[in-house]
């Protein structure tokens, strides 16, 4: 079987996500290789603009990882 060729219908789900991890460690070694589509410029631009203006707001990343987590144990505790 060619690199091309593979059985995804046999492989579990962790075998899966092991091929996706492969897939983009090899993607990424080479990012210029990798075209973006127009609608992330856009978007990041609109973004930009936001930050410029003053209407964007952040939150330091251990705030945002005890939000994003109290909000997962809510749903899956109900």
């Amino acid at each position: 079987m060619s690199n091309s060729e593979i059985s995804l219908n046999g492989m579990t789900v962790q075998e899966k996500l092991h091929l996706m991890e492969r897939i983009w460690t090899d993607l990424s070694q080479k990012p210029d290789d990798v075209p973006s589509p127009q609608w992330h410029g856009d978007i990041l631009a609109k973004r930009l603009e936001s930050v410029r203006a003053g209407e964007s707001k952040f939150e330091d990343w251990e705030t945002v990882k005890e939000q994003l987590l109290a909000r997962f144990l809510e749903t899956s505790t109900a």
